[in-house]
């Protein structure tokens, strides 16, 4: 049996964290366009529909990904205002 520090385990710990989330953006920046530019692909029973529905997903998660995260770095920022009645 292989005993690990706390400093070693703490390390492991955060490596599996960020194996998670490297994981987790491979499959939702290219795993789930691809399943979505096949299926459209098979019904439309053309590879450059699917090809273009790929590409197409890819540009829009390029594009609106960095703004969403911009926007959602700003509202956490800002101190919520509360309405008077």
């Amino acid at each position: 049996m292989i005993v690990l520090s706390e400093r070693e385990q703490r390390l492991l710990d955060v490596s599996h964290e960020k194996l998670t989330w490297l994981l987790s953006y491979f499959g939702s920046f290219l795993v789930f366009p691809l399943l979505v530019a096949l299926v459209v692909g098979m019904l439309e029973q053309s590879a450059t529909i699917g090809i273009k529905t790929f590409l197409l997903i890819e540009l829009g998660m390029a594009v609106l990904s960095p703004l969403l995260n911009a926007v959602i770095a700003s509202g956490e920022s800002m101190p919520h205002r509360h309405r008077g009645r």
